[in-house]
């Protein structure tokens, strides 16, 4: 998570972001997005600073200021590095030989705007209020317990296609 490589795939569309020392650096901001519990932001932040750096507050415009500057396509990077790191090593469980892979797709809602309508498309019937809504879709191997890889897709998609494809 610090190398410069990393930390250039980070960044969203500025090369002065991530660059700065902060109370906040970018590898606290990533595990304080992966490790949510479900509780609010403010305590999710207290909490996280309490334990990682004791005596620091960092407010929660401050935060989301930095998670609007990360490139979302750095958690694909991170977890395709560690699935390939996983994998390299023996001792992975499988049937065998073979991993036991789980093909899977859920719809979920999303905000209705212009935008989101146009690229993820509508799950409403005709003559209705358009919903805006995307489909995800994962492999996951079943026998280790992790998700090998997963996809934001339009409205309405072929999730046996898109296991196929991967």
């Amino acid at each position: 998570m610090e190398s410069d490589e990393f930390v250039n795939c980070c960044r969203s569309d500025k090369n002065n972001v991530f660059v700065r020392n902060r109370k906040m650096p970018l590898n606290d901001l990533l595990l304080t997005m992966v490790n949510r519990k479900g509780i609010t932001l403010t305590l999710e932040l207290r909490n996280y600073m309490k334990i990682a750096h004791p005596g620091v507050n960092i407010s929660k415009p401050g935060y989301l200021k930095q998670r609007m500057k990360l490139n979302p396509n750095a958690f694909q990077d991170l977890y395709h590095f560690h699935n390939q790191n996983f994998y390299s090593e023996p001792g992975f469980d499988t049937y065998h030989g073979y991993l036991v892979l789980a093909a899977d797709g859920s719809d979920i809602n999303i905000p209705t705007t212009k935008e989101t309508l146009e690229m993820y498309g509508s799950a409403s019937r005709k003559n209705t209020k358009p919903q805006a809504q995307i489909g995800l879709g994962c492999i996951y191997d079943v026998r280790n317990r992790m998700i090998l890889e997963s996809d934001c897709n339009k409205v309405k998609f072929d999730e046996m296609r898109l296991a196929e494809n991967r």
